[in-house]
């Protein structure tokens, strides 16, 4: 069996146990919708950053609602985490900038730049009503 596509909504308090729980549960998917070693670390690696990304700045290190969905059409995969926390205005940070280092991001950013390397593309917009929306695409 292979998953297409796979999709949670989980209210996660800001403690290593709910943190673990989470992420096991969206390595469970990952590990079904590829068996690729390198697919497997890179959305591993975004969902992890992207995660603790919704909880400290999202929701000030505070409990919060994250969601987790991934697809699968062809050779690419997407994964989209998203959160109702304060919101991240993007253009604070250019990630199209050509020699974006960690020299550049003034203590900021740098799970962004992770995901950035890792990852084929990386849209960040507002998630509606409220918070951000984090869509990242892997060729497998």
């Amino acid at each position: 069996m292979q998953i297409l596509s796979y999709k949670l909504n989980a209210y996660i308090p800001f403690d290593k146990d709910s943190i673990e729980k989470f992420l096991f549960v969206c390595e469970d998917a990952i590990n079904n919708i590829t068996s690729d070693e390198k697919t497997v670390f890179k959305l591993k690696s975004a969902t992890h950053e992207l995660l603790i990304n919704s909880l400290e700045h999202g929701y000030g290190k505070n409990a919060g609602e994250v969601c987790f969905s991934m697809s699968k059409k062809g050779n690419i995969i997407q994964l989209e985490v998203s959160d109702e926390g304060k919101g991240f205005d993007a253009s604070i940070l250019d990630l199209e900038e050509q020699n974006l280092n960690q020299d550049s991001l003034r203590g900021r950013g740098w799970g962004l730049l992770i995901i950035k390397k890792l990852c084929d593309n990386i849209q960040i917009t507002p998630n509606t009503p409220r918070g951000t929306k984090v869509i990242v695409s892997i060729t497998n």
